[in-house]
């Protein structure tokens, strides 16, 4: 009985040192609005216009920039310039990291979609669109298409990171 207890207690004692302390943020905790904020002040953009999971329309403004599964996401953001120029910025937030994969395939093929569109419509978009960047971290797959990616992803990252 004195062992069983003995076990118990070092059981208990463990479990309550390993659990003292500040938790990290998790990717589960960050706010997809704080996140947009976030990114979006991280480069200089023109007049952007956000559109979200939060919105009354949000399934069919999903479809604007991703042609997979709705039921896949867990919440998504797009913000994109009002005047239409080529600046671009998505974070969708996947049910299930396994999914993380055809969801970057499909911003692969929206972003393909605006460099033919800007071929034609604004050559001088162009490069901005072929230099959009698209990753993933954890279960947060992204589009960047700004000037300055990588203050636009280190925001990102810090936020998601913790």
């Amino acid at each position: 009985m004195k062992k069983v207890l003995t076990a118990f207690l070092v059981c208990l004692l463990t479990l309550s040192v390993f659990s003292c302390g500040e938790t990290a943020q998790t990717a589960e905790d960050v706010s997809l609005y704080e996140l947009s904020k976030s990114m979006l002040s991280a480069d200089e953009f023109p007049e952007m216009v956000t559109v979200s999971s939060s919105d009354k329309d949000a399934k069919d403004n999903f479809l604007f920039l991703s042609d997979v599964d709705y039921d896949l996401t867990d919440g998504y953001f797009l913000s994109y310039a009002k005047e239409g120029s080529a600046y671009e910025l998505a974070v969708i937030k996947v049910a299930d990291e396994g999914s993380a994969g055809e969801v970057e395939d499909s911003l692969a093929r929206h972003v393909a979609g605006r460099v033919n569109l800007y071929k034609n419509y604004s050559p001088s978009d162009l490069p901005l669109a072929k230099s959009a960047e698209i990753g993933s971290v954890g279960k947060y797959c992204y589009l960047i298409m700004c000037r300055d990616t990588a203050a636009v992803r280190t925001a990102m990252l810090d936020m998601i990171k913790g």
